[in-house]
């Protein structure tokens, strides 16, 4: 039976990435000559170090993968993948995210076979939905730093202008001075400016790349002050002064809610405590839960409940400020 169950999996996993290859070539068979022989000219070129490219220039695909990222770029489904992975400012492409979920998913199927089904659905689910959540995670840390160290940018940057310094001058300081990751973004942004891209689009590239509401701000005062003037050097002062305020702001409401957040922690372990507990105390006595149809039912409900208690109180006390 287990060697059945591998075998079936197998065969959906090369089943699914046949028809996607096949759909590939149909798409891509009228520019493939042209695609090969562009290649074999560009080998000199990729032996080049790649730190020597700017990170506007430099190639994304993964490898020989590189028709699935073709595949995966004319879905529409996946463009929040594909922007979730830029705002992580990870290596990772679409093609590789997908594999790294089906290859943790058959982990997961191989570890929950051991048990049951019930259990083999869930560490499918729960070991696939590892990569997606570590980019989140990476997303939010990578968010948390740029917030922190955005104001002492802005009066870099405000005192390069004071200087007589132009705006882009402003932003390759920045870019080379300021702490990751506002100076790698201020850095790919005056990049794309120098090689002669609208200062709007880049901005507003910039602004999809970190999706902070400081950052927006900040894009916006310098956009209309391009177009209706104004002294520029106040307008950042202002600005920064306004990031520094909301700082204040949000440590007094997580002051606030402080209360509700433990109560949230306190209420999602408490039932997990419960069970060692008794488990501890009597090791049979949860025995039927575990190994019993019925009792998977019961499994599923709670955790099903304890996921959506925690999200509701989590909608109760956290205020959104980005």
């Amino acid at each position: 039976m287990t060697i059945l169950l591998i075998v079936f999996y197998v065969a959906i996993v090369l089943l699914i990435s046949g028809v996607m290859f096949f759909i590939v070539r149909l798409v891509r068979n009228p520019e493939r000559q042209i695609n090969k022989r562009v290649e074999e000219f560009s080998e000199v070129y990729n032996k080049q170090e790649e730190d020597d490219t700017p990170r506007i220039l430099q190639n994304q695909d993964f490898g020989h993968l590189t028709a699935l990222n073709t595949l995966l770029d004319k879905l529409s489904v996946l463009k929040k993948i594909n922007r979730l992975i830029k705002q992580a400012d990870s290596k990772l492409t679409a093609a590789k995210l997908i594999v790294f979920i089906v290859f943790m998913s058959f982990l997961g199927f191989l570890i929950g076979m051991k048990i049951n089904v019930f259990f083999m659905i869930v560490f499918m689910a729960g070991f696939g939905s590892i990569p997606v959540v570590h980019l989140y995670i990476q997303r939010a840390k990578r968010l948390k730093a740029f917030i922190r160290a955005f104001p002492d940018s802005i009066d870099m940057m405000a005192s390069a202008i004071r200087a007589g310094h132009a705006f882009n001058q402003a932003m390759q300081l920045v870019g080379n001075e300021a702490p990751d990751p506002v100076g790698i973004e201020f850095k790919r942004t005056y990049e794309q400016y120098n090689l002669g891209l609208n200062l709007k689009d880049v901005l507003l590239e910039m602004t999809d790349r970190v999706n902070s509401l400081d950052l927006k701000l900040f894009v916006t005062a310098i956009l209309l002050q391009k177009e209706t003037g104004g002294n520029l050097t106040e307008i950042l002062d202002k600005i920064s002064y306004t990031i520094r305020e909301r700082f204040k702001l949000i440590g007094q409401i997580k002051t606030f809610t402080a209360q509700g957040r433990m109560s949230a922690i306190i209420l999602g372990a408490l039932p997990l405590v419960f069970v060692l507990f008794i488990s501890g105390l009597n090791p049979d006595y949860l025995t039927p839960l575990f190994h019993d149809k019925l009792g998977h039912y019961f499994i599923l409900i709670a955790v099903f409940l304890q996921i959506f208690g925690f999200i509701v109180i989590q909608k109760i006390v956290k205020i959104k400020y980005q």
